[in-house]
């Protein structure tokens, strides 16, 4: 009795405690026997073999004649059929890759002799049950494409899907890319390493890590249509690592794109529009190992690798400070190229990354495997731009300790490992469990501990920093518990029936330390400051913030198939909530000190805070849809049709926050620099007015109350009724295989977004700040403000709130707001086979925002620039800025071809879009009531459009051949033409640097590489 109790208590726990799932479905093998006359054929011995296997798998047919293998891993894989009175079938070089179904069938011929009937058949490319639009990338895209060796250039080959930034040969490698496809938010994308949710969820959507390029055995990307084991609507991620095998096999590289051999794409004419030196690559280094093999054959495999990536590029604008630097930066177009390209400082970073697995037979139908990743990343300048020198970027390290203990935070390696345990119960039944903790724990520091006390300088209309910046520490621990289980019926209700079900628990911390150089800045609203004039101080207390976020779910999944029909039907429900846990800080350094006014005041006071719930607990059903008809009954052309819904995913402290009073809490207030030193003092401070003795704050945030500032508590509201963001999709298509290994796809495709979330102000009471509080204003700057040949000063309606900008706000739903998207894509893709491959997509989108009523904003600003425009994220990721990613439509094709003589080889990537919107707009004088500028758009949205990009890469390679030893040299040439596509441009017209260009395509650029394999 207590037995069964504790395996109850089991299965309640692995059910109860589950969350947000596995985002990579494994692969599948299935299909049926018959006779040769068509006749179904129970009780067929299938055994499964391959170098993915550490043993054998085995399978009886049923009644149907069906069997199943669940849970594969990439691989090629041998499949043989055995009935006695039969001749034994196999069929060899069946090719599984991540995620996908493989149907393999077999006609079994009578015989009174044991034989042995052995085909080598195409492994089919149509997917009989995946209603997911996925791109995958095999070992031979991943290696034989030219790319810049990270994951991101790869999400950049799958058809629809638009990035912030064109990363030429590896200069954009040292960041992180941000993207988006079919309407989505960045925030909503996940990352999973081997078959493992690692998503950031403190800088939301992102990846945890950087990369080993070489640990991947393939990358799998989904854009929608996703199964019930993805939650949200944005871009899946999926890697999968390498492993061991019976056979130790291994490879090595190293790769140089030295800045000789490098071009210039750089016009007069872009020169004075801004482009003064262009983003050159100065040197970039790409060296590595990655072996695996046998422990013991059959029972247990290891594999490890080591990779480092040193990048090394010139920033637009970005300078030296010498004497001559400094004179080459006032007047670039003195001097040449050459001159130029000799006084851009270094963007440097090092990319450092340990990768170490085991797998182990422990006993019969049970395996044991082990991962460890160690990643560190050191950057010298993050954020380095135009309008960022070098003294005002960051120094970006890791952070070691995991475990929040004392001290907080020190520089090292930080670690993500997993362990896992996989059960075979029967042929028919298979249960994993799961446990991962992913260390993502970094600092942005200063680059010399002198600046912290040093206070920034900060000019409004050009956006340009001075002096030093600030300081920040980020230690986001995350612990998950997956389990997942699948479990084959077949014959049941006339047809078979697949069930797949399980979930995850998964806790994540993000405790954040930040202070400011001086504990604040000062605001220049003209280029030069001058004795005595008033300008702006804005002033920070330094904080220390922790949030939990937690996530329960599970979900369920019944794909049932019938001749030439399957259908999925399943649902998922997810549970989010996140808290504050406690926190303390001190005062600001001049808490009571300013006496501007003639009067000491009391600000941002000393406070304390204990754990506190956010109230709101978002609970979601969310139910999927998906059916394919084999239209031929030969699987070779298939219907699609799937609906799905998403819920959206919350970063932690998304509510939590609005109750801590300890986070980013700033002040601005008028400041007089009295003694002309450029540094905000006690003294200089206005923050009453010398007039009314009203307090004379301009703007404020946080949850900080300025007519009440020695309030320690906050009035800002979480509304616990909200509902979660969902997202509504269908999409219909067709898939169609044409030749051997080649097949074509055309889907259409639908989206609408609702329930966004937004902080709503209000006074008094939730509700009574609306669009009718504001008042129309008409600004035309001057043209003496408008300096460059392409600035516009024109007039602009901006809006003016008639009472204070309230300080409190509640967070909930955004009413009668939503977006909507439709668009289409068009596939291709040709498996390596005959010397040959290609992928390729052409997709078209429209991605529309709706303000259905004027209780969809408050500030009417901007509004009707807004409403039926494009939706167009801004990213604003390390010095990335006035990007806003929206393409209308994107084309990508690529593809590799091996000569017939001599191993050489040939490879080439076309990409190409549509440019990105100019949010092109004009700066209003600071508003009265604490309102603070604004920056008004000249343009609907998507009206107005960088150029059109498009690049070509090139590769040739050479291949030698020494018994089992491969070494491959190679060149690969990036932006072949050498294009010169302005990629961002400054945005604000009425600045200095109003419509100039902040950055460009980089130049062509050549690799050379080899590569050892054996």
């Amino acid at each position: 009795m207590r037995l069964r109790s504790v395996l109850l208590l089991a299965v309640v726990f692995a059910l109860a405690t589950a969350a947000t799932g596995f985002a990579q479905r494994p692969g599948e093998i299935f299909g049926k026997a018959t006779d040769t006359s068509g006749g179904v054929m129970p009780g067929v011995t299938v055994t499964l073999t391959g170098a993915s296997l550490l043993q054998p798998m085995v399978a009886t047919t049923g009644a149907t004649g069906t069997y199943r293998f669940p849970g594969l891993g990439v691989g090629v894989y041998t499949i043989r059929f055995e009935l006695t009175g039969f001749k034994i079938f196999v069929r060899d070089a069946v090719r599984l890759e991540s995620g996908a179904s493989v149907q393999i069938n077999s006609a079994l011929e009578i015989s009174q002799l044991q034989e042995t009937v052995t085909v080598t058949g195409e492994t089919p490319v149509v997917d009989l049950r995946d209603t997911s639009k996925t791109a995958r990338f095999t070992q031979e895209a991943l290696q034989n494409i030219p790319s810049a060796r990270d994951p991101w250039v790869i999400i950049e080959q799958s058809p629809g899907v638009a990035m912030d930034r064109q990363n030429v040969g590896g200069s954009a490698s040292g960041q992180q890319s941000n993207f988006v496809a079919r309407g989505s938010a960045m925030s909503q994308q996940k990352w999973n390493l081997d078959g493992i949710d690692i998503t950031d969820l403190s800088a939301t959507g992102g990846s945890p890590v950087y990369f080993d390029f070489d640990a991947f055995e393939e990358m799998q990307v989904t854009a929608g249509g996703s199964d019930v084991s993805m939650m949200s609507p944005g871009v899946s991620v999926n890697l999968i690592t390498k492993s061991g095998t019976d056979k130790l096999k291994g490879s090595g590289r190293f790769y140089v794109t030295p800045e000789k051999f490098e071009s210039n794409n750089l016009t007069d004419a872009l020169r004075r529009s801004g482009a003064t030196s262009g983003n050159p690559i100065q040197d970039i280094r790409d060296y590595g190992i990655e072996a695996g093999g046998p422990i013991k054959t059959g029972r247990a495999w290891f594999w490890g690798s080591y990779g480092k990536q040193d990048v090394k590029v010139g920033i637009n604008g970005f300078y030296l400070t010498d004497t001559a630097c400094l004179a080459v930066k006032a007047a670039p177009l003195n001097y040449t190229i050459d001159q130029i390209r000799s006084c851009l400082n270094t963007d440097q970073t090092v990319l450092t990354t340990y990768n170490a697995k085991v797998a182990v037979q422990t006993f019969k139908n049970n395996q044991f495997s082990f991962y460890f990743n160690g990643n560190q990343k050191y950057r010298n300048a993050r954020d380095a731009s135009d309008t960022r020198p070098g003294e005002t970027t960051y120094i970006q390290q890791g952070v070691q300790n995991d475990a929040l203990g004392s001290p907080y935070w020190k520089t090292g390696m930080p670690k993500t490992y997993k362990w896992s345990d996989r059960q075979i119960l029967s042929d028919k039944f298979m249960v994993e469990f799961s446990y991962t903790h992913v260390g993502n724990n970094f600092v942005l520091d200063f680059h010399d501990p002198s600046l912290a006390s040093v206070q920034p300088s900060y000019d409004v209309p050009t956006g340009v920093w001075g002096r030093s910046y600030q300081q920040t520490v980020y230690v986001r621990p995350t612990d998950s518990i997956d389990v997942s289980a699948n479990y084959f019926l077949p014959g049941f209700l006339g047809g078979d029936h697949t069930f797949k079900f399980g979930g995850k628990v998964r806790n994540d911390i993000a405790h954040t330390e930040n202070q400011w150089g001086g504990s604040g800045y000062v605001r220049y609203n003209a280029s030069k400051n001058v004795i005595g004039t008033t300008t702006e101080a804005q002033m920070y207390r330094p904080y220390q913030v922790e949030y939990k976020e937690m996530n329960r779910g599970l979900y369920f999944q019944d794909t049932y198939s019938r001749k030439k029909l399957t259908l999925n039907l399943g649902f998922r429900f997810d549970y989010q909530n996140d808290q504050s846990n406690p926190a303390a800080m001190k005062a600001h350094p001049f808490q009571g000190q300013m006496t501007g006014s003639g009067v000491p005041f009391t600000w941002l006071p000393a406070i304390s805070y204990p754990s506190i719930d956010s109230d709101v607990q978002l609970k979601d059903i969310t139910p999927r849809v998906g059916l394919t008809y084999d239209l031929l009954g030969n699987g070779k052309t298939v219907a699609k049709f799937n609906y799905a819904m998403y819920a959206s995913q919350r970063g932690t402290g998304d509510f939590s926050s609005t109750y801590n009073p300890v986070g980013s809490t700033y002040v601005r207030f008028p400041w007089k620099d009295l003694n002309g030193d450029g540094i905000a003092t006690a003294n200089e401070i206005f923050p009453l007015n010398p007039t009314t003795g009203a307090v004379n704050v301009l703007s404020s945030g946080g949850n900080y109350n300025p007519d009440n500032p020695n309030f320690v508590g906050v009035t800002n509201k979480n509304d616990p009724n909200a509902k979660n963001g969902y997202t509504h999709e269908i999409i219909v298509g067709i898939d169609r295989q044409i030749g051997p290994d080649f097949g074509v796809g055309f889907s259409y495709i639908w989206r609408k977004y609702g329930n966004f979330f937004s902080s709503r102000r209000f006074t008094t009471t939730p509700g009574d700040f609306t669009s009718a509080n504001y008042a129309a204003l008409v600004y035309t700057p001057p043209a003496s403000a408008c300096v460059n040949p392409g600035a516009r000063c024109e007039a602009v309606t901006y809006y003016q709130p008639n009472v204070n900008y309230p300080s409190s706000y509640v967070y909930g739903n955004l009413p009668d707001y939503n977006r909507s998207y439709q668009g289409f894509e068009l596939s291709v893709r040709k498996r390596m086979s005959n010397r040959w491959m290609m992928n390729g997509g052409f997709a078209y989108n429209n991605a529309i925002l709706h303000y259905d009523s004027a209780a969809a904003y408050q500030d009417p600003t901007n509004i009707s620039m807004l409403n039926g425009a494009q939706f167009a994220e801004e990213s604003t990721s390390s010095g990335l800025d006035n990007v806003f990613v929206n393409a209308k439509w994107t084309f990508k094709l690529s593809g590799a071809y091996t000569l017939p003589l001599w191993d050489i080889g040939v490879a080439g990537f076309f990409n190409a879009r549509n440019g990105y919107p100019f949010e092109a707009a004009i700066l209003t004088p600071s508003r009265l009531n604490r309102a603070g500028t604004a920056t008004v758009i000249l343009d609907k949205v998507g009206d107005n459009r960088l150029p059109n990009f498009s690049t070509v890469d090139f590769r040739v390679d050479k291949t030698f051949k020494f018994n089992r030893v491969r070494i491959m040299a190679s060149m690969d040439v990036f932006n072949l033409l050498n294009g010169n596509t302005t990629l961002a441009k400054s945005r604000t017209m009425n600045a200095p640097n109003g419509d100039l260009i902040k950055s460009i395509l980089a130049p062509r650029v050549m690799r050379f590489g080899f590569r050892v394999t054996f």
